[in-house]
């Protein structure tokens, strides 16, 4: 049995969280991840991606873009 509790995935899509970035995730459950959100701070704003799991094969296994989460509670950032 293998005794590894993290794999190798890499990224691909919306910039500039992904294209093409590769990262340890922990196995869940002893499986991979079904969707993973990525989150990066850039000029003072949060921007969260998520991510599903794509056709695997072997590692590094293969997440592709979905959409990205925007907090609805949060008001506008738009100038006066």
């Amino acid at each position: 049995m293998n005794e590894k509790t993290t794999y190798r995935a890499i990224f691909y899509g919306a910039n500039p969280i992904a294209a093409g970035t590769e990262r340890e995730l922990e196995y869940v459950d002893g499986g991979y991840q079904q969707t993973v959100t990525l989150e990066v701070t850039e000029d003072g704003a949060t921007i969260r991606r998520v991510f599903k799991l794509g056709h695997v094969t072997e590692e590094p296994i293969s997440y592709r873009y979905v959409e990205d989460l925007h907090d609805t509670a949060g008001e506008a950032d738009v100038p006066n």
